[in-house]
């Protein structure tokens, strides 16, 4: 979240060690191109009607994810412990959207005699945290995305780099590591109880050190630049890389049937015992081929939605690269408004659909979700 101090007046700073402040108040709602009408029609679809329905949605899936890896064996698979991790993060976006959708609606209807500026109340305890826990969650697909790279790159040494104890211990350190790297911006302003001019009352406002802007432009370019960007480059790479080698295993595997398949025709005394061991083999090479073309479809959705749902992100982050302007205190902010709660409506789509990914194309997780609300039939449970 970015902002300028060119377009707010100044006051007495009420910080230690700082001089000057800015407080952020209904002006910024001028925008020369996006009228404020437009503006609140897709504020209010997509932060308050649209978001709302899709982090309950998001809320409900990635709790029954979560009870699913868990009776799943989480601790025991390095895969599993990653999954984990990603719906741990998912349902904090989900949640933090949802409070974004309640905040937001005081911000569109304003009541009268409100006791808090709504807009810097929405601003500091919704906007911040859901930006921060949808990092992680960005971060945390392109972990998960490297995993499943390693694990058919180097099947057989994979275990010994990546074990599920090592997973846990990179999936809490990134949790912590984005908590340390957003703190700044939580230092750096404060809500705080003072005369507001717009409605010439003392009330709640929210109110910015002045090394703000610095200590922002150096989160948004490492944050929304570096991680970003990074993250969306190992998720195309790594899926590219491991729907590469799945192919080329299962070319190499068919070939293999095939050639099994010619010699026992050449075979003459144990023809039969040939035959025999050649049909086991043709059904579990078939078997595994279909395993694996489960796996790149599992991993080509994933990183499809992914890249999908992040698209107005990307597109907001080019924007502001090309135009500064185009942020929360600049001279486009209805414009900034809305780029930013399309970002965040998608993101929380993101992390509310993977359910259907999972339910659809992994057997196992399939298995323990009917087994655990009890759709499983005798015949399954046998299998």
């Amino acid at each position: 979240m970015n902002g300028s101090s060119s377009h707010s007046s100044e006051i007495v700073s009420p910080f230690q060690d700082s001089h000057d402040t800015i407080p952020i108040n209904q002006s910024i709602y001028k925008d020369v191109i996006l009228s404020d009408n437009a503006a609140f029609v897709l504020l209010l679809l997509f932060y308050v009607v649209l978001g709302a329905l899709i982090s309950i949605f998001g809320i409900i899936t990635n709790i029954i994810n979560i009870i699913v890896f868990v009776k799943q064996g989480a601790y025991k698979e390095c895969g599993t412990v990653n999954l984990l991790g990603l719906a741990v993060s998912d349902l904090l976006v989900a949640i933090t959207m949802l409070y974004v959708s309640f905040c937001f609606s005081f911000v569109l209807f304003e009541p009268p005699n409100h006791p808090w500026e709504p807009f810097a109340f929405k601003y500091v305890t919704a906007g911040w945290p859901h930006l921060m826990v949808a990092q992680i969650t960005r971060t945390i697909t392109a972990y998960v995305a490297f995993e499943r790279c390693m694990c058919v790159v180097f099947p057989f040494k994979v275990k010994t780099i990546l074990s599920p104890k090592r997973s846990i211990v990179i999936s809490i350190s990134i949790f912590v590591c984005f908590v340390l790297s957003f703190s700044p911006a939580f230092i750096k302003q404060k809500l705080m109880y003072k005369h507001d001019p717009i409605v010439n009352r003392s009330r709640i406002v929210l109110v910015l050190a002045s090394d703000w802007q610095y200590v922002v432009d150096i989160m948004w370019y490492i944050n929304s630049i570096a991680f970003n960007v990074g993250s969306v480059a190992i998720v195309l790479i790594c899926t590219l890389i491991t729907a590469s080698r799945v192919q080329l295993s299962k070319t190499w595997r068919s070939s293999m049937v095939t050639g099994g398949a010619v010699e026992t025709k050449a075979g003459d005394a144990d023809i039969s015992t040939k035959s025999g061991t050649a049909s086991q083999q043709n059904v579990m090479s078939s078997s595994k081929m279909q395993k694996e073309k489960k796996l790149i479809t599992m991993i080509v959705s994933i990183s499809v939605i992914f890249l999908f749902c992040y698209i107005p992100d990307f597109t907001f982050l080019l924007m502001y690269t090309i135009n500064s302007d185009i942020r929360i205190l600049g001279k486009y902010h209805n414009l900034a408004m809305v780029m930013y709660s399309l970002t965040f409506f998608m993101e929380t789509f993101n992390s509310s659909i993977n359910i259907i990914v999972y339910y659809k194309m992994s057997s196992k997780y399939n298995k323990v979700f009917r087994e655990w609300v009890g759709l499983s039939t005798d015949n399954e449970s046998l299998k």
